[in-house]
C-alpha cells in the first residue's frame, strides 16, 4: 500500500478529499492528517509516506515551508499541490522545488482527476525510490564488504539489533574453490526487494537493503523494529524460514540460507558477513537445501581457514600402502577414517581438497598405468551431483572398487599400447600423428592401429581427441584462460577447428561449458 497523507487546514476539505475515493482498491491508504504545516512535518517524520496531498495556504506552517521542510530531510515525499486560483504562483513556488508532482485547482478537484494524479505520483515516487534503493544497496554492500566505513550507514535504517542472510543456489562440490568473483546475479535466483521486503512487513522486521555478491548469493541485511522485544533471534529465524519457503515455491531449483544474529552497532556487520560468507563455502559440510545459524556452526575462526590440526602423513602412508598391496580394505578404512575427521571438530575445507587431489591422484596414476585417460572424479559423475562430503566419500570408494575389481582391463593391454598411450598422454598438446608416435615407441603405425581398434575398440585419432578434449574440459571447469590459449595448451592450431571437435564430442561449444553447461 503507498501512504498518504492529507494536508488542509479546513477539515471540510480533508473530508471532501476522504470520501473521493474507494483508497485501498487503488493499493492507498491513508495514514493520517493534520491541518497545518508543522504537525504535518512531525507526522510525516513519524510515518514516511510516500504522498502528501498539501493545501498550499495553512496557519503555523504552510504548504510551501512544508514541502521544503520535508525535501530537506530527503523523505522521498512526492507532493500533490492544492490550491485557489489566486494562489497560482504561490503554488509554482512549491513546483520549482522538485518534489511536486502535480497541482491541483481545489474547487476542480474530483474522483478521476484525483486518482490521475495520484498515479502519476505513485510511478514518480517508485521511479525514485527505485533509485535510492540502488544507491542503498551499493553503499551497504561496500560497508559490509570491507571497502566503505560502518558511518557511511548513518543515514539508514540500519539499527541493532540486526539479522544477516545469504541465499545460495546450492551447487554440486568440485575439486577446486569457486572463484570470488563479482558478477551480476543470474536472474534464475529469482528474487526481488519487494519480496523481502513484503515478507518482513508481515515481522517485527525490516529491510535495510540487499545486494547480488555473484552469480549464485545475494545477501541481505535487517533491522529490527520493535527493539523491546524478548524474542529477537527467534523472530528472525521465523523471518528466514518464511523466505526460504517463498524461495522454494517460486523456483525449482535448490538453495541454502545461511544467516546470523547480533545486537551490536553497525561496525560488527562486516564480521557477520564474513561468518555467512565463510558458511555458504563450507556448504559441503552440511548439504543442499539448507536454512542455519552460522553462529551454531563449526567453523574454523575467521583468518584461520587454512589451520590444520591433524598430520597428513599418517593418511598418505595408509592411502599408500592399500594401493600398493591392493588391499582395498585398507585402502576404504583409510578413506573413511580421513573423511570422518574433516569434520570431526571443525570444518576443515582445506583438508578436504587436499584429500579429494590425493585420492584423484592416486585414482589418476592407476588409470596412467593400465592406459586409461584421466578423469576428474567428482566432474564424471554426471547422474548423482555430490553436494554433501559423504556422497564425496562414497564415491571414491566406488571408484576404487571398480578399479581393483577391473582387473581384465589392465591385464588385456599390451605393453607396446601401454607404451603409446603413455607418449600421447605426454605429447597430445603437440601437433603429433601415429607416424610420430610410431616412431617413438618403437612400432609400426600400421601395427599401432591394430593395437587400438582390437584393444581399445577405437581408433588412434578417437583416442587422441578424447585426450585432448578431456583436459580442454579440465582447463575451461578450473582455469580463465582465453579460448586460444586452451586451445593451443591441447594441440589444436585453429580454434575454429577446436570448438568443432569440442562441440562434436560433448555437445556444446566450449564458451557454453566453461558457463555451466555441463552436468555435475
Amino acid at each position: 500500500m503507498n501512504k498518504i497523507i492529507l494536508v488542509d487546514d479546513e477539515r471540510i476539505a480533508l473530508e471532501h478529499i476522504n470520501s473521493l475515493l474507494p483508497w485501498s482498491e487503488y493499493g492507498f491508504e491513508i495514514m493520517a492528517t493534520a491541518t497545518n504545516g508543522r504537525s504535518a512535518l512531525r507526522l510525516c517524520e513519524e510515518i514516511c509516506p510516500h504522498i502528501m496531498i498539501v493545501d498550499i495556504r495553512m496557519p503555523v506552517m504552510d504548504g510551501l515551508a512544508l514541502i521544503r521542510a520535508v525535501s530537506e530531510r530527503k523523505l522521498g515525499v512526492k507532493f500533490i499541490v492544492m490550491s485557489a486560483y489566486e494562489d497560482f504562483d504561490y503554488a509554482r513556488q512549491a513546483i520549482s522545488i522538485g518534489s511536486v508532482s502535480s497541482y491541483l485547482i481545489k474547487h476542480e478537484v474530483d474522483r478521476n482527476k484525483l486518482l490521475v494524479e495520484l498515479l502519476k505520483a505513485k510511478e514518480s515516487w517508485d521511479a525514485d525510490e527505485k533509485q535510492r534503493r540502488m544507491q542503498r544497496s551499493d553503499l551497504l554492500k561496500e560497508v559490509i564488504t570491507g571497502t566503505g566505513l560502518p558511518a557511511q550507514l548513518k543515514d539508514s535504517p540500519a539499527a541493532p539489533p540486526f539479522g544477516m542472510l545469504l541465499v545460495q543456489r546450492d551447487t554440486p562440490f568440485t575439486a577446486v574453490p569457486s572463484s570470488s568473483e563479482r558478477i551480476g546475479l543470474d536472474s534464475s535466483l529469482n528474487w526481488s526487494f519487494d519480496d523481502l521486503s513484503r515478507l518482513a512487513d508481515t515481522t517485527s522486521w525490516q529491510l535495510v537493503g540487499e545486494f547480488a555478491l555473484n552469480r549464485n548469493q545475494f545477501a541481505a541485511l535487517f533491522s529490527q523494529k520493535n527493539k523491546t522485544l524478548c524474542t529477537q533471534r527467534d523472530s528472525f529465524k521465523d523471518l528466514v524460514a518464511s523466505i526460504q519457503t517463498h524461495l522454494k515455491q517460486h523456483n525449482n531449483q535448490s538453495k541454502s540460507i545461511y544467516y546470523s544474529f547480533h545486537s551490536h552497532d553497525s561496525s560488527s556487520l562486516r564480521d557477520s558477513f564474513r561468518k555467512v560468507e565463510a558458511a555458504a563455502r563450507h556448504a559441503v559440510f552440511c548439504g543442499k537445501d539448507k536454512m542455519l545459524c552460522v553462529d551454531e556452526l563449526p567453523l574454523l575462526p575467521i583468518g584461520n581457514e587454512n589451520y590444520t590440526s591433524v598430520s597428513q602423513n599418517e593418511y598418505l602412508e595408509k592411502l599408500t600402502e592399500g594401493m600398493g598391496l591392493n588391499d582395498l580394505v585398507k585402502l576404504e578404512s583409510a578413506i573413511k577414517n580421513q573423511f570422518h575427521s574433516l569434520g570431526q571438530q571443525l570444518w576443515n575445507l582445506p583438508r578436504l581438497y587436499e584429500t579429494v587431489h590425493t585420492l584423484s591422484g592416486l585414482l589418476n596414476k592407476r588409470y596412467a598405468a593400465i592406459g586409461m585417460l584421466e578423469i576428474d572424479p567428482l566432474a564424471s559423475n554426471d547422474k548423482i551431483p555430490l553436494y554433501h562430503i559423504d556422497d564425496i566419500m562414497e564415491s571414491f570408494i566406488l571408484m576404487f572398487r571398480k578399479l581393483f575389481t577391473s582387473k581384465n582391463t589392465q591385464d588385456r593391454l599390451s605393453n607396446k599400447l601401454l607404451r603409446a598411450l603413455k607418449y600421447m598422454q605426454e605429447h597430445f598438446h603437440e601437433d603429433i600423428a601415429i607416424e610420430e608416435v610410431s616412431q617413438a615407441t618403437g612400432i609400426s603405425p600400421s601395427y599401432l592401429h591394430q593395437l587400438f581398434k582390437r584393444e581399445l575398440e577405437r581408433t588412434f585419432l578417437d583416442y587422441l581427441t578424447e585426450l585432448r578434449i578431456n583436459q580442454a574440459k579440465h582447463i575451461l571447469r578450473h582455469e580463465d584462460a582465453k579460448m586460444t590459449e586452451v586451445c593451443t595448451r591441447v594441440g589444436y592450431r585453429s580454434p575454429q577447428h577446436f570448438s568443432q571437435v569440442f562441440k562434436k564430442t560433448t555437445g556444446m561449444l566450449p564458451h557454453q561449458f566453461r558457463h555451466g553447461g555441463y552436468s555435475l
